[in-house]
């Protein structure tokens, strides 16, 4: 399946605006360009964005550590999450990518065979908990409501620095 826009690669499954391109989950959405200094100030704002400085051609960051908002989330996601984020701009349009998302601090007990192997870190992707060996999106209740919840969370930041354009 392949999108129209501005996409250059080929997406084979989405959830909202989550899509598994080149075997990588990734949020993805276009908004208009308006003042590009205006955008820039409301990236430095956000705990999620302030890495980024687009006015120095610094367009891709790895965030901060920031927690995800939601209800009935899986363990992994209770200590934040860091992600990558990268935004292109093309003409009078910018696409913001958000990919990478990791649990760094996220902290795991392992038993094996009823014997507690103890915590081990695993600093586990959402890719790793969300895709499938054949790459495409689990759609259990637990999964779905995760990508909702990140969905949500990025739409609300990003959706406030700039009108989104329907693909």
């Amino acid at each position: 399946m392949t999108i129209s826009g501005y996409s250059q690669f080929q997406r084979s499954d989405s959830v909202g605006s989550f899509y598994v391109i080149k075997s990588k989950l990734v949020w993805e959405k276009y908004y208009h360009l308006g003042d590009i200094n205006e955008l820039d100030r409301q990236l430095k704002n956000n705990d999620l964005t302030n890495n980024l400085e687009i006015l120095d051609f610094g367009t891709s960051a790895m965030s901060n550590l920031v927690e995800i908002p939601g209800n009935n989330l899986p363990t992994y996601t209770n200590k934040g999450f860091k992600a990558f984020i990268v935004i292109d701009i093309i003409n009078d349009k910018y696409r913001v990518s958000v990919k990478s998302i990791s649990f760094p601090e996220y902290v795991e007990e392992r038993y094996y065979y009823n014997y507690n192997a103890g915590k081990i870190t695993t600093g586990g992707t959402l890719d790793y908990y969300i895709l499938r060996q054949d790459e495409t999106i689990k759609r259990n209740n637990a999964s779905l409501n995760v990508l909702n919840s990140f969905d949500t969370s990025f739409s609300m930041v990003f959706d406030a620095m700039g009108t989104p354009i329907s693909e």
